[in-house]
């Protein structure tokens, strides 16, 4: 291994301790409540190496996104999340019901590692450009994501009648979002598997329901 491998492996491993260590304080504290000192201290690092890593609070939120949806940082170009096992899964899927029900169960494991995170994000966007990109960008990977739920239900002729593919994409993206997850299970209490719950009967009855009607 060259030292400049070494460099790049020794960088990556910091970025990752300090998003580590960020997203904790974060969400307990908020962001405008946590020094760039406290999150120096909690990931072991010098402030320099955070500054160095991350040159602004809102860069270093946005390394917390990166952490929780792909556990690494966007330096490089984000890898497409329709390559992952679970959405491959889905669209291999030939039964609708079970497809739904992996797509939606998918979703819960990515909102339960990234829902905090993207609740920061969504509530910085509005004032800082940095935050809106990195939201904006989210959600455009998740809608990719959801686009193919959809096609396969478009596929096998199972979608809704009248309801186009951009409609049902808009749909399951609200109701697979982060504000639901957020609203339901941070902020209401449900468990996880009670928000998976309402979600598939959701998803059920809006783009397939003729199968929620027979699984009823």
């Amino acid at each position: 291994m060259s030292s400049g491998d070494g460099r790049t492996r020794r960088a990556a491993a910091s970025r990752g301790r300090i998003a580590d260590a960020a997203t904790g304080l974060f969400v307990a504290q908020g962001v405008p409540g946590t020094a760039i000192t406290a999150i120096a201290r909690e990931a072991g690092v010098g402030v320099q190496t955070v500054y160095y890593s991350y040159p602004t609070k809102a860069d270093v939120l946005v390394g917390c996104l990166d952490r929780a949806v792909d556990g690494a940082d966007r330096r490089d170009a984000a890898p497409d999340l329709a390559d992952q096992p679970w959405v491959r899964a889905v669209a291999a899927e030939p039964d609708p019901v079970r497809r739904l029900f992996l797509h939606v169960r998918g979703a819960a494991e990515l909102m339960g590692r990234a829902g905090p995170v993207l609740d920061l994000v969504r509530l910085g966007a509005a004032g800082e450009p940095v935050l809106a990109a990195a939201w904006d960008r989210d959600e455009t990977r998740r809608r990719a994501v959801h686009r193919v739920l959809v096609d396969a239900c478009d596929r096998d002729g199972v979608l809704r009648s009248g309801l186009d593919a951009e409609q049902a994409v808009d749909l399951v993206t609200l109701v697979l979002g982060p504000e639901t997850w957020n609203a339901l299970v941070r902020r209401g209490g449900w468990s996880g598997l009670a928000w998976v719950r309402w979600a598939h009967r959701t998803l059920l009855a809006d783009l397939v329901p003729s199968r929620f009607e027979a699984d009823a």
